[in-house]
């Protein structure tokens, strides 16, 4: 199992989300497509496996306002409530009042912080700064796009966090432990324009680790979204006359691999 697929798989497990490997790539509610199976033989490589590919947006294709779906509601964007940890399932919390700063003096200036001890295998960590959430409130009414033919077959984003800053960390088969701190650095003195610096800072340079920090604050980023499958099957039966409140959301899409088991 290669690095992103293997990072997907571990936070999926932990959140029923996908986990973005890239989240610079925009994704927004309402955007629909289809996730990759790959491509036997020769040709694997052409198409990762397990990959969103967005063929369009139910919003800006007008299907939203044919079916009156009602947009997306953010929640979080007019407050501050710090850092968003998700770890996979196979991760312990692990103290970080010890020796860490003595370890990794980076992190004895980080007054957010966290460490994670892996039990078995590897283990995948994400952390956002200052998260949103974005969703299709209420979850029911997107069940009224299955009579539409477009998007037959196809998943759909029902919720985005969206963040000005995050980490992901995939860890080798042999990392135990890791700790993950987010540094801010006062601006320099004397320098009018100058603003706090904010990095991201780890204990370990094992293991697959990225992050970024947009200064300024703007959440551009997209490192977690939710994804509902549209498929014939899932028409609703007795149902109609509900209200969207009383309607069951649509089942989360699963990962191409385990859906095939």
């Amino acid at each position: 199992m290669d690095s992103e697929r293997h990072y997907v798989d571990l936070i999926h497990h932990a959140s029923k989300k996908y986990a973005s490997w890239d989240p610079e790539v925009v994704v927004e509610p309402g955007d629909w497509g289809r996730i990759t199976k790959g491509r036997p033989g020769w040709a694997f490589w052409r198409r990762r496996r397990g990959i969103f590919l967005k063929e369009g947006n139910i919003y800006k294709d007008g299907i939203a306002e044919k079916y009156s779906i009602p947009p997306p509601k953010e929640q979080g964007a007019n407050s501050s409530h710090g850092v968003t940890w998700i770890a996979s399932q196979n991760t312990r919390d692990l103290d970080v009042s010890g020796s860490v700063g003595v370890e990794t003096p980076a992190l004895a200036k980080c007054s957010i912080k966290a460490g994670f001890h892996f039990t078995s295998g590897c283990g995948a960590i994400l952390a956002m700064d200052n998260d949103t959430i974005s969703t299709i409130d209420p979850p029911g009414s997107l069940r009224r796009l299955l009579g539409e033919d477009v998007v037959q077959n196809r998943v759909i984003v029902s919720e985005v966090h969206r963040t000005s800053s995050y980490a992901r960390y995939l860890s080798s088969p042999r990392a135990k432990r890791i700790t993950i701190g987010l540094s801010v650095e006062p601006p320099m003195p004397g320098v009018v324009s100058a603003q706090a610096h904010v990095k991201w800072v780890r204990s370990s340079a094992a293991g697959n680790f990225k992050s970024k920090v947009n200064q300024t604050g703007d959440r551009d980023y997209y490192p977690l979204f939710r994804l509902v499958t549209l498929k014939e099957t899932d028409t609703s039966v007795g149902l109609r006359g509900s209200s969207d409140e009383e309607i069951p959301p649509l089942p989360d899409a699963e990962l191409p691999w385990l859906a095939a088991k």
